[in-house]
């Protein structure tokens, strides 16, 4: 699948196995800093975008100690949301793929609207992390918080 390889790519372990608890989003876990995912159980296979990018803007020394619900601060749950939207148009998904009534409280039809016409929240602190440049967003500088420019693998960036 190319959103696993795409997560893998980013340094970020993705086991696929069963759930082993109930979990807020469907098919998805975080153990250990990293993704379970239950793929029969998934919604949309696009969610794992945006469980991968909490894990993607949580400082490296960090991630380890994620297990479960990231508990996230509103502007580090924007910036994910912005990152989610950049990881869909760098990799050819529908954006309606990511943002469908069933995730982020219901409010993803509205986010989809508000991102296709250019009202981006989130994208001031991926640029205060160096991440990407506002004029130039949805393009990403790089894809980790606090990592490398690319991913490990060959993945075009624009």
């Amino acid at each position: 699948m190319q959103i696993i390889a795409f997560i893998r790519a980013l340094g970020i372990e993705v086991t696929e196995r069963e759930m082993r608890r109930a979990t807020l989003v469907p098919g998805i876990d975080i153990e250990g800093g990293g993704l379970i995912v239950e793929e029969a159980r998934l919604c949309k296979p696009a969610d794992l975008l945006h469980e991968a990018g909490h894990i993607a803007l949580t400082p490296i020394a960090q991630r380890a100690a994620l297990d479960g619900t990231v508990g996230t601060s509103a502007a580090e749950e924007l910036s994910t949301i912005a990152w989610t939207w950049a990881a869909a148009k760098h990799l050819g998904i529908d954006p309606g793929e990511v943002f469908h009534e069933e995730v982020i409280s219901g409010n993803g039809p509205t986010l989809l609207e508000n991102f296709a016409a250019g009202r981006y929240v989130g994208v001031p602190m991926l640029r205060y992390w160096g991440m990407t440049l506002s004029e130039e967003y949805p393009h990403m500088l790089r894809w980790t918080r606090d990592g490398g420019a690319t991913p490990r693998t060959h993945l075009h960036l624009y």
